[in-house]
This record gives C-alpha cells, structure tokens and sequence, in this order.
C-alpha cells in the first residue's frame, strides 16, 4: 500500500530540551505606523546579528514583546529604526521554554530557537559551507564540473511544526553554481570592472561565504591592515592567524602583493578580502548557467534520495552547548487527502468534467489538459469570452518592420483569428520605433514612448516588441516595465514581448521570381508555431482580458479578491458570481509593499459594491487571498470595509469575510512524495496528484496544484496557505483555491502552481510594478523632444 511521504523529520527528543528566556516591552514603534513591521522585522535581524543569538517577537496582551535568549546579553536601548527609535523595557520575569507544548504565543519561540541551534554545528562542520545566516548549506566538494563553472549541491533546512503539534526539521536539496578559479591574484581596475557589483564565496580559510564586491582597494594583501587585539596586522597575516591548522593550499600560496577588494558585511561596515581567494556566483538567470539549468531538475526518487543523504549525515545528532537535538531518521507520513478538478465552461456553453456531470464532454485526470486545447481549437466551441477586441496597436522595432516584420504581422493575425474568431479579422495598428539606437534601456525607452506619442492618439491595447537590453544578470527587465506603466498614460494597456524568437526562427529566401521574402526556418517552426500561439494567447487576448474558459463549478466563496502589493502598485484580481467572473484592477500606492488600513477599505468598498450590483444573488462569503504577509493595517482596512458593507446593506448583514496568505517562496519547501514497496525491496517514488493536499493544525496547509497527472520534470512544490481569519471552513477555502488554479489560461495543456487570484495580479504586477529609472528615462525622453 502506497503512503504519502513528507521532507519533515521529526525531532525525538524534544522533552529533553530546555531554554530559559526574558521579554522586553517595545516603545517607540506602534502597529498602526506606515513602517511598523519593517521596522519589528529589522530590529529582530540587527540584534540576533549583534547578540549572537536567536531574537523574535510575539503578541502578547494585544502588544508586542520581543524574546531574547536569557544566556544572550542585554540588547542596546535605545535602538534607531527608520524615522523611529525603540526603547526595549525589560520584563521582571523570567520564563522556561517547554519544547513540547505548543501555543500561538509559545510556537513562534520554539521554532526561531530550534532553528539558531541547527546554526552552529552546521556552521562548524568542516564539510560543509554557508554563503550567508539563514541560506542553505553545501558541501564543499563540487558535484559537478560544467566547463568554467562548478555546481554544488547542498540543502535547505528549518524547523517546522509537525501534525502532532511537535518540531521537525523540513528538508530539501538546493544548487548554487561557482566558477572553478577565483578572480585573477593580481587583477587589474580595467579587469575588475566587469566584476564590480557581482557575488563571490570568499574562501576564508577553510571558511567559505558570500560577499559583494564594490570596490578595488589601491593596497595589495600586505600593505592593507586590520586591527587585530588591538594592533594593526596585514590582512595576509590576520587571515593566515585566523584560520584553522592546517590552512588550505591557496591561502599558504597567495603572494605578498595579491590584489584587495572592499566589501559590506551584515552590519554595513566595509572589509576587505584578496581577491584570489574570491570565486564568482553564477545566477540561474545567466546563460552561462542556463544550459545546465536542467541538471537541477530532479525526479521525486532522486530528491527523496538526496534530502535522506543529507539528513543521515549531517542532521542526526546535532549538539548545540550542552544540549544535544537528535533526529529521525524517518519521514513523517501523512493522511492522502484529495480536491477534484472543477467543471469548465467553454464557448457555446460547452462544459468539460472530469466529475462525470450529467452532459458534460468528459475528462480524466490524464487527459483533462488535451480536452481543454482541443476545445478550443474546436471552432463550434472556443473561447468563453467572445466580446470583439478593442483597437490593439503592435509595436515593432523599426529593424524589425524592415526585415522580417511583414510576415510575423501576418503570422499573429492567423494566430489570433485561429484562436479567437470574430466577425472581423484581427488587424491591428502597426507602430514602428526608432530601435536603431544603442541597446539600453533609457534609449530604447525613450524610441518606445516617442512613437506612443505620435500614434497612440485613442486608448486601447498594445503589444509591444523589443529588444533584449544591456543589464545584469540579477536585474529585472526595466525596458518591459517602463513600456506597461508608461503606456497607460496614453490609456493603452500594453504587454511585451522579446525579438529574440523571432531573429532566430525567420530566415531571408528568395521566390521563384527571385523576391526576397521571410520564412521561418523548416528546423525552427515547431518552436515558432508554439511562441507565436503564446505570443496571441497571452501578449494579445488574455491582455485584452478575453478568458479561455471559467468555471462551470461553484465556489464555496461567493466574491474571491487577490490582492498583491509591490513597488507602490496594488493589484488586485476579482473573482465574482462564484468564479464565472473575472476581472483585474491597478492602483498607485504611496506604501511599496503593503496597503494601509484606509487604502484596502477604499479599494474593498468599491470592489464590492461593484461586484454587488452585477450579480444577482447577495454576497455572504467573500475571501481574500494575499500573495506573501497579510499586514495588520491590511487586516484592519479589510474589517472596516465589512462593516460599512454591511451597514449599507451592500452585502448580507451576516456576511462572512475569510483572509489566506499564499507563499511563494520558502527556504525550505515542503515536499511530499508518494512512496510504495518499501518492504525489503527498492522503493517506488512518484510525485503525489494534482488536488493532493495536506493541512497541519488549523491555520497551515499545503496544496499540491501540479501533479504526475501531467508528466511534469522534476518533483511537486506544493503551495503554502496560511489561514489568517474568517468563519468558512479551512478546506472550503482549500478546495476554491485548488479551482482557481485550474484555471491554467496561460497554458489550457497544462497544470499551474498559482490560483488565478494570485497570477492575475501577478502577471499585471510583474511588469506594471516593476522598478525602472524614470530619472533616465525623463532625461532621454526631454533630449529628444529638444532635438525635433
């Protein structure tokens, strides 16, 4: 019989631990401020950093009370913050750490202490390297060499509580790549240039860890001194004492005049460090890491493989002081619970089912993603979202316009008509810009904007092409972000895509007649017809917000809203008539990444009330699923717009409001596999199912909204929710996320991570609110206006 298998093992010794701890009360820093927890957060950090000890904070009695280990010093006070200062007061009292009870107040110092012990014997383990605090652990001989650079594996590990209200440490593999040499011993400014601002792992000694270079000191190893018990020693001589017996070979080979670079440690206090003990990080973004990027994609048996190596060799018994943390060496199994895939409504009102509804065309698990392309492909079906599109411009480099742009204007429109027919073809209004100019963002920013101001003289849509632009590796695209917020000035809603497709797959042939005219090359049009078919679905009618298909399944929620904060844009994504409805809002924020109590209610009301008087039955459950933290002043907003709600008799006067945080990211993901034939026999070990899920107490759960049912590489991520508050029952709200996810719009063949609550807003948000330099933009745009 198979099991669901987790990457949580379970600590086995919990009642043999123990940790005394005192509180101080925190003045100065109050919840309603605009910075409140930035500031908590970077309080927390900065004196777990200079006590060198765990550090976090509770509720207690409504106010916040900071925990500090009672072996630790006494934290400095008072502390400045940002436009504040706090004032610690020390409590009388000191208190016991039981690791075995469990309480909201209690949990949150459990898991913070039980995760500063795993940091000290890893960190001294001669085996192992940290690029920085609370990053994963590697091992320091290289799994693999590709050419010029190395990739190392190693795991992620944090304590999480498990279903028994105990500690287990979540485990998972993780990959970093470095080159195999360091910068050159005696690098010149020239040479340095190209590495200025880029990550390297400095081998201090046997000591490895991460650091940024921003500066080339003018002295070499010898001539840069250091303070060393309070004397002034050569950082050759400081490094050489400092490190363990015997020291590597390339720090007893390093000349007397290798070259210095500076950089910042946690603190923000420049360093120094020979640059030949220096080796560069590779981003998984570069190209260079790129073509490799695939031997990091591990199948559910090799990870489980990996994540039990790595926790019988390093996690078994680890001893922190006088205190000894012994581990299973088993996974924790969990209960197999499981969400169906809801019904989807078509064009024609055709529905698809995998639940067997009554005269409905039928799916499986297994074929529910080419039922979905097929029926939109099916020209009786299609597209549930038939309105005509608006104007739609297309932007094209002028370099573009003149080589092979006729036929790809010609390639989209086919695209377009064949997935979305309508009474008139899909003809857009072709804009050229002046793309001859360097490759940067600012001038082809400014080409782009100088062309939206000669043309774009009525609102609509726009897809816009450009040019990949000179920026490092680590930088979001500010050329796509630019276009989407600069563009709706002029009303446009624009979305962007790359040229480098397309001057891959046209080719320059000659007709029979000797006419040169563009073809995609024979060996490249299996791609091109794949890029030209998102390039339609994606760039041109999801922006124009023309869905594929909804749901034909009720949700359990009647309004849904996604709400998303980021670099002062909030998006917000609203799911009405229990998921027939589907529509997406922008607004400019003066908060970066969180709304203030008065700015959800303004928003909240006036989405509401809209949605209230579109649908014709009453709304009495609404959620709200929020991508990353819910802020306490969001939660307030959210509570005040309920009640003048339902004072203006808007919605039910008992209507319900339930709030989720979705998590993105996690240190440590949680994992779970689906495991057989352990007995005596090599076990078989597959991803678990689309709709697997698994809650942990009453606030925690984890969704599995990708599975094998669609042969995906590599293993399942399930999704983290967290219930914040509400009436709705926990699976209830489970179950409508699990149905927004199946909304896979942006590939119907396919499965999605994300509910379409989260990816709306999302999609708008990642390049709507994406950061550029508008200082340079401005000076462009101005230097051309000036020249006409």
């Amino acid at each position: 019989m198979s099991a669901l298998e987790t990457n949580v093992f379970p600590i086995a010794n919990l009642r043999a631990l123990s940790s005394p701890y005192r509180l101080y009360r925190i003045r100065g820093i109050r919840m309603e401020d605009p910075e409140y927890h930035q500031n908590l957060q970077t309080l927390i950090r900065k004196l777990s950093y200079s006590l060198r000890s765990p550090v976090t904070s509770i509720m207690q009695n409504g106010e916040t009370r900071l925990v500090v280990r009672d072996d630790a010093p006494e934290p400095p006070s008072p502390f400045p913050l940002v436009r504040a200062t706090a004032y610690l007061d020390r409590l009388p009292d000191i208190h016991t750490l039981d690791y075995t009870l469990s309480s909201p107040e209690t949990d949150p110092i459990r898991l913070r202490f039980v995760q500063f012990m795993l940091q000290a014997p890893l960190s001294s383990n001669p085996q192992l390297w940290q690029p920085g605090s609370g990053e994963p652990f590697f091992e320091k001989t290289a799994s693999e060499a590709l050419g010029h650079i190395s990739r190392f594996a190693g795991f992620a590990v944090r304590a999480v509580l498990t279903p028994d209200a105990g500690i287990g440490l979540c485990v998972d593999v993780k990959n970093k790549f470095l080159g195999t040499r360091p910068l050159p011993v005696h690098i010149t400014r020239d040479q340095f240039r190209r590495w200025k601002g880029r990550h390297f792992v400095y081998h201090y000694g046997h000591q490895w860890y991460d650091l940024q270079a921003y500066e080339l000191s003018d002295l070499n190893v010898t001539e840069q001194l250091v303070f060393r018990d309070g004397e002034r020693v050569s950082l050759l001589d400081f490094i050489a004492d400092a490190s363990r017996k015997p020291i590597p070979q390339e720090l007893a080979q390093l000349p007397h005049d290798a070259a210095v670079l500076h950089y910042y440690n946690n603190t923000g206090e420049s360093r120094a460090a020979p640059v030949g003990l220096c080796y560069p990080v590779y981003d998984t973004q570069e190209p260079e890491v790129q073509r490799y990027h695939h031997t990091t994609i591990l199948e559910p048996h090799e990870r489980r493989e990996m994540i039990q190596r790595f926790s019988r060799r390093f996690l078994q018994n680890l001893r922190f002081g006088d205190q000894l943390v012994t581990t299973s060496a088993k996974a924790i199994q969990v209960p197999r619970k499981m969400f169906t895939l809801p019904d989807y409504r078509f064009g024609g009102n055709t529905v698809v089912s995998v639940r067997g509804t009554p005269g409905a065309v039928p799916a499986t698990l297994d074929t529910i993603g080419r039922v979905r392309a097929a029926m939109l492909r099916d020209k009786s079906v299609g597209f549930y979202s038939t309105d005509p599109l608006q104007r739609q411009y297309l932007f094209l480099p002028q370099s573009v316009a003149d080589s092979w742009g006729n036929q790809y204007v010609r390639d989209l429109r086919h695209a377009v008509d064949d997935l979305f027919p309508q009474e008139h073809p899909f003809d857009p209004i072709v804009v050229t810009y002046n793309d001859r100019k360097p490759r940067t963002f600012v001038e082809q920013g400014a080409a782009i904007l100088d062309a939206a101001k000669q043309y774009c003289t009525k609102g609509g849509f726009a897809s816009v092409m450009v040019h990949r632009v000179d920026q490092g590796p680590r930088q979001h695209d500010q050329l796509a972000a630019m276009v989407v917020r600069k563009m709706r000035e002029f009303d446009v809603w624009a979305a962007v895509n790359h040229s480098t497709v397309g001057q891959e797959c046209y080719v320059l042939a000659h007709g029979r007649d000797g006419q040169p005219y563009y073809d995609v090359r024979r060996e490249k049009r299996r791609k091109f017809s794949g890029y030209i078919r998102n390039v339609a679905l994606n760039k041109v009618l999801l922006t124009n917000e023309r869905w594929p298909f909804v749901l034909a399944s009720p949700l359990y929620a009647d309004l849904i809203v996604g709400v998303d904060v980021k670099h002062n844009t909030a998006g917000f994504t609203v799911v009405g008539d229990r998921g027939a409805s589907i529509r997406t809002i922008c607004r400019t924020s003066s908060q970066r990444e969180r709304l203030l109590a008065g700015q959800v209610q303004t928003h909240l009301l006036d989405i509401v009330s809209k949605e209230a008087r579109l649908v014709a039955e009453e709304i009495r459950h609404i959620a709200i699923h929020r991508d990353g933290r819910l802020f306490e002043s969001e939660l307030a907003g959210a509570q005040r717009a309920m009640d003048t709600l339902r004072r203006q008799g808007t919605i039910a006067s008992d209507a319900t409001l339930t709030l989720l945080e979705i998590s993105k990211t996690s240190p440590a993901p949680f994992r779970l596999f689906e495991v057989s034939g352990e007995d005596g026999e090599r076990p078989f070990v597959e991803n678990p199912q689309v709709g697997t899920f698994h809650t942990i107490g009453a606030t925690d759960a984890y969704l599995c909204a990708t599975g094998r049912a669609f042969r995906r590489a590599g293993t399942v991520q399930p999704l983290h929710v967290r219930y914040v508050e509400g009436i709705m029952p926990f699976e209830h709200c489970l179950e409508d996320l699990y149905c927004l996810t199946a909304l896979t719009w942006t590939r119907p063949e396919d499965c999605t991570r994300y509910p379409i609550s989260m990816k709306l807003t999302d999609r708008r948000l990642g390049e709507d609110a994406s950061e550029f330099d508008a200082d340079a933009l401005e000076l462009a745009v101005q230097a051309t206006e000036e020249a006409e």
